[in-house]
């Protein structure tokens, strides 16, 4: 409930700081500020996109949905990341068409509005921590991200004041678009990241660098012979998930509870909870054709 409050104060201000940048760039002629705003256009899908996945994500699991809509968030990850892409090059192609004619830029009025926004884009920013802080255990991609997006339209609603600044110590009004081309670059930066993140979910690739060094310390649990068809994928930001087949050896098939408490603290100290493991008395061919990719996935 504190995390959708805060992404609603953030959504409210990301759509004030929309309008208040775009009259600015238009009344002051400053492509840096409607740059700006364009990538203010970012933080708001960022952050409708994680209240949307966060409040279908809440519903409880079905009959067929049986770990609920939390892949929602992953979707909606993906959505954002991919339409980051479109704002970018509409950015630089802007930028262009006005470095190649530049015009005059009113200076106060670009960094009094710039000033605004920042202010504002950093209150919106902490609220979003704030909630975050308030759940460490649950930490939610799409909210982190929406956070990360404020962030740096903060940072880039300073980047406009300084381009201001040098425009007025130089009068070189090129260097207006320079600011907006810069602008651009950030939210490419951001399109990249997202989309590799929500990507990197929905093919469930492991969380996990050294997926070997994990199967090896599993083998060398107290009465296990083998670990073989080890996986590790999220369902999405905070929940990962684990299965595996583990073989006995002698004196663990004397004791298959202790062998499988065993390889279930292994995999808690990760912070895997969702694990599915299945024992063997004798070893199932090893990996049905996935173990022998596994140390160079």
């Amino acid at each position: 409930m504190e995390t959708r409050r805060a992404l609603a104060i953030a959504l409210f201000l990301s759509f004030a700081i929309l309008i208040i940048e775009l009259t600015g760039g238009l009344l002051f002629r400053s492509t840096a500020l409607t740059a700006d705003a364009l990538h203010i256009v970012t933080d708001i899908m960022a952050v409708l996109f994680s209240f949307v996945a966060l409040s279908v994500s809440s519903r409880p699991p079905t009959g067929r949905l049986t770990y609920g809509y939390h892949r929602f968030e992953v979707l909606a990850s993906l959505v954002n990341g991919l339409s980051l892409f479109a704002i970018a090059g509409v950015i630089m192609y802007e930028a262009y068409l006005r470095f190649l004619t530049p015009q005059p830029v009113h200076v106060l009025g670009t960094a009094v509005f710039a000033g605004v926004a920042m202010c504002l884009n950093i209150i919106a920013s902490r609220a979003l921590n704030s909630a975050q802080a308030k759940i460490p255990d649950r930490r939610d991609e799409n909210v982190a991200s929406a956070e990360l997006h404020l962030f740096g339209d903060a940072l880039s609603s300073l980047a406009v004041i300084i381009g201001a600044a040098a425009v007025y110590l130089t009068g070189r009004n090129y260097l207006d678009p320079l600011v907006a081309a810069f602008i651009g670059l950030i939210v490419l930066r951001s399109a990249i990241l997202t989309t590799v993140q929500g990507g990197g979910i929905f093919l469930e690739r492991s969380p996990l660098k050294e997926m070997e060094a994990l199967r090896q310390k599993l083998t060398d649990v107290e009465g296990v012979l083998d670990v073989h068809d080890l996986h590790v994928w999220r369902i999405c930001s905070h929940i990962i998930v684990a299965s595996m087949h583990a073989c006995l050896n002698a004196e663990g098939k004397n004791n298959p509870a202790s062998v499988r408490n065993q390889l279930e603290r292994e995999m808690n100290k990760l912070g895997i909870y969702h694990i599915t493991i299945q024992l063997e008395e004798v070893c199932c061919e090893p990996a049905h054709g996935h173990e022998t990719r596994l140390a160079t996935a």
